[in-house]
């Protein structure tokens, strides 16, 4: 099974002065040592043995920060000759489609074909929709019509589109892109089940980012084979982000408590879980509503500064999406969350929350050298629980 290295720019340290509203200092750590910091760790990639390298799209908060997750990609095409690329991912509806295109096909180039995940998404955080000028009311609707728009870009010479949002005039991509099945590359995450239900009778197949349980997205790969038998598709296989530190006595994993809910401390603040109000009413968003109560446990605990996780259950990311332990610890986990959720190929994060990004490096070194062997020798089937639910009758 390949196993990817995802990373992104995290300043966790500076939420504090964010949610004061205090902003007559300068974080106490630049920015821009975050992201050195974030691609000094891309760079292990290679060398270490993995298969790819992968990285989200966020602006505008200490959180995740990168803007523009293709050029960070082009970057490592530049400095690197073997690893597959990866977004985790890029937000669709901040685009226009036709950039969007173009960005993709010329990163296809330079890297000589290795934008092998194209993960896609509609995004969620109302500080980003309203940064880019993007209504998030449009959110589904700027997803579905990009799609439609990427699959007629990467399938001919010639295309032309007309949609509710989107005009696109008779064009060609150019430069037109190295390889002749991009459409085919892109994976779509997903948080509804209205979205999983519309992309997967349109084909695609899932990519999670570890914010629900392992057991609960087994379930949505199984929703989806059913969507997709109902369509006339095979059965397909999910891919995976989980979020990892490895350590060699299972002590020093004690730790990670801190960063942990330092990481959804962040998620919550920068997607505004903690008020509902950014959520009710928004066409497309009305489930997210529902996360509130916790969400505002962390916030309050966040805002008090008391460094400790509320008693409530955390929004963010799931506790069964934890590869955290000894080498042999991760394996066990690794080849449990294979059998519940059936995934093709697991990209690892190993840099969250308030973690240091010397001790993300060691225990990345640690995992390339203990678990990475052993995870390549790994398969990774389609298990009997995730094919559509008339299989199992």
């Amino acid at each position: 099974m390949k196993v990817n290295l995802g990373t992104g720019a995290q300043n966790s340290q500076d939420w504090e002065r964010v949610l004061a509203g205090d902003f007559s200092t300068p974080p106490a750590t630049p920015d821009y040592k975050c992201v050195q910091a974030a691609l000094a760790l891309g760079d292990l990639a290679e060398p270490l043995g993995f298969d790819g390298i992968w990285f989200p799209e966020h602006c505008g908060t200490p959180y995740g920060m990168t803007p523009n997750p293709i050029q960070a990609l082009t970057y490592f095409a530049g400095r690197t000759e073997r690893v597959g690329l990866g977004t985790f991912v890029v937000v669709a509806p901040w685009w226009h489609p036709v950039r969007l295109a173009h960005q993709i096909a010329y990163l296809d180039i330079v890297s000589g074909g290795r934008y092998t995940t194209i993960g896609i998404g509609r995004g969620v955080s109302k500080g980003e929709f309203e940064a880019v000028g993007v209504p998030r009311e449009e959110s589904r609707q700027r997803f579905n019509e990009t799609l439609d728009i990427l699959q007629l870009a990467f399938s001919g010479e010639r295309f032309s589109y007309d949609g509710e949002i989107f005009k696109v005039p008779e064009m060609s991509l150019r430069p037109a892109p190295l390889s002749d099945d991009l459409f085919s590359r892109i994976y779509s995450s997903s948080s509804t089940a209205e979205s999983l239900e519309i992309l997967a009778r349109r084909g695609m197949v899932p990519l999670f980012v570890g914010n629900k349980p392992i057991w609960d997205a087994g379930a949505e790969v199984q929703k989806v084979n059913t969507f997709r038998a109902e369509e006339g598709l095979p059965p397909c296989q999910p891919k995976n982000v989980m979020f990892m530190y490895c350590v060699a006595n299972e002590a020093d994993a004690a730790k990670t408590e801190e960063w942990i809910w330092t990481a959804n401390r962040d998620v919550t603040v920068h997607y505004g879980f903690a008020d509902a109000s950014n959520f009710k009413g928004v066409k497309g968003y009305e489930a997210y509503a529902a996360r509130e109560a916790s969400a505002t446990a962390v916030l309050a605990s966040a805002v008090t500064g008391d460094g400790k996780p509320p008693a409530q259950k955390t929004p963010g990311y799931h506790a069964s999406n934890l590869l955290i332990g000894t080498p042999e610890e991760i394996l066990k986990r690794i080849t449990a969350a294979q059998e519940a959720c059936s995934f093709s190929e697991m990209t690892i994060v190993p840099q969250f929350g308030t973690m240091p990004y010397e001790d993300a490096m060691a225990s990345t070194k640690l995992f390339a050298q203990e678990v990475l062997p052993e995870v390549h020798k790994m398969e990774a089937p389609l298990h009997p629980a995730a094919l559509p639910e008339k299989s199992l009758a």
